[in-house]
């Protein structure tokens, strides 16, 4: 299924309260690629450096900035939570040398940061926690799909291509289930209190 526009995005999920104010970006239905492109601070395509599926842990290198400079957050770790059947995709695909695309948010003070991650058929959100210097998963995003589905390689010309004005088209999944939006906007909000208590 290939499309240019989904529906509009609706329904404010995700605010950063401090320096990004209403600031939306995980919102539903997913918005559209090019959306992504031009709401997110900074895109990056990241090469994975090392990774450990018992502990956890993807360190990844910037390869590629596609979007944004001078970010005040350097970390390109991130920790995914072994044994969470949400988060066995992700671990199941850690690899050296395997790419991602990251696209995020943050606070002008750089310690609020909001992102996703698109690996491979997959994605998942992440929220940068200050105080350990890493990113934490978040959750899987299968919702995503409807955003973007495929592969890192293809996403990475869509971006450039999105960034540069150019027409494109862009492969897309329906998502195999409906979320309940209550659910996950209860799930995803307390995530974001314990971020900040830690």
């Amino acid at each position: 299924m290939r499309h240019h526009v989904l529906a509009g995005a609706s329904s404010l999920l995700l605010t950063l309260a401090v320096n990004l104010g209403a600031f939306a970006y995980i919102d539903f239905p997913p918005m559209t690629l090019k959306k992504m492109c031009e709401i997110s601070h900074h895109v990056q395509l990241l090469t994975v450096e090392k990774s450990s599926q018992e502990n956890g842990v993807i360190i990844f290198r910037m390869t590629e900035s596609l979007k944004g400079r001078n970010s005040r957050i350097t970390s390109f770790k991130h920790a995914i939570p072994p044994g969470h059947s949400d988060s066995k995709p992700v671990l199941e695909w850690m690899g050296e040398e395997k790419s991602a695309v990251m696209f995020f948010i943050e606070a002008t003070s750089g310690t609020e940061a909001l992102g996703y991650v698109f690996i491979d058929q997959s994605c998942y959100s992440v929220i940068y926690n200050v105080r350990e210097n890493l990113w934490r998963f978040i959750r899987a995003e299968p919702n995503m799909s409807a955003c973007y589905h495929g592969s890192v390689e293809q996403l990475q010309k869509l971006v450039k291509d999105s960034l540069a004005g150019k027409k494109f088209e862009v492969p897309v999944k329906k998502p195999e289930t409906k979320e309940d939006v209550d659910k996950r906007r209860k799930e995803v909000n307390e995530i974001l209190k314990r971020n900040r208590k830690n």
